[in-house]
């Protein structure tokens, strides 16, 4: 085998790897940078919020600062107009303070 051969052969062998460490520095980078993964892991915080909708889907709330935001868990008894003890998750306002001018 010549040495041109044994270079092409291993440029070769070269190749899948190289395609490889590309493909997964691409994902690497988009995970973190235009789809971070902490925002997969609600953050919740309970305060006092103004019921707005109840319906099958659950109660819609708003917030202090203006915010149409789903409760969650169980609320009984709960009208239109209610000022209650909410819980939600507030990554929702960041995602929607995000697309707001």
């Amino acid at each position: 085998m010549s040495t041109s051969d044994k270079e092409y052969t291993t440029s070769r062998n070269l190749q899948p790897l190289l395609a490889w460490t590309i493909i997964f520095a691409i994902i690497g980078v988009m995970m973190t940078a235009v789809w971070p993964v902490w925002n997969l892991v609600p953050q919740y915080v309970t305060e006092q919020v103004k019921v707005v909708s109840v319906d099958q889907s659950g109660v819609w709330a708003d917030t202090q600062d203006n915010y149409l935001v789903k409760l969650t868990g169980s609320y009984h008894n709960v009208a239109p107009g209610d000022h209650i003890m909410g819980t939600y998750d507030v990554k929702i306002k960041q995602r929607t303070h995000a697309f707001l001018p």
